[in-house]
């Protein structure tokens, strides 16, 4: 996140870098997922990027929102100047604020991403299986 960005060049930054990480990292989550529920890891890669554009999305908009919040909040604190350098204490509350904005996306995300690894199917499914209980949607925060 940068202040010297736009906040849609931020959230271009964020959506991109944070596609990219899913796409590299996705047979080490599904791992973790699977080895944390005591299931069999496959290594079937058809099975290991199941959910894959779930967690796409859920991660392209976290860091979207993270990178642009982010910008937008060293921009504000910077009282516009481009040229001022924060502060440790002010670019840690900026990267706070800003992952806590992202949670409110992600968390929810997550959850059909998990779902889908570990009982198959589409996002739609998934959010509607989710959603038939909706003491469901809490289990993603």
């Amino acid at each position: 996140m940068s202040k010297e960005l736009s906040s849609e060049q931020n959230a271009s930054v964020g959506m991109t870098v944070g596609m990219i990480e899913v796409l590299l990292l996705q047979p080490f989550n599904y791992a973790k997922n699977m080895t944390q529920q005591q299931r069999k890891i496959s290594l079937n890669p058809m099975v290991m990027y199941r959910g894959v554009a779930s967690n796409c999305l859920n991660m392209g908009s976290c860091t979207m929102i993270q990178f642009a919040v982010g910008g937008e909040l060293k921009n504000y604190v910077a009282g516009g100047d481009p040229n001022k350098v924060l502060s440790l204490p002010e670019e840690m509350a900026c990267g706070v604020v800003a992952g806590s904005t992202s949670a409110l996306v992600g968390s929810p995300l997550e959850l059909v991403m998990i779902q889908q690894q570990r009982k198959g199917g589409n996002a739609a499914v998934r959010i509607k299986n989710i959603l038939e209980n909706p003491v469901h949607v809490g289990r993603g925060f």
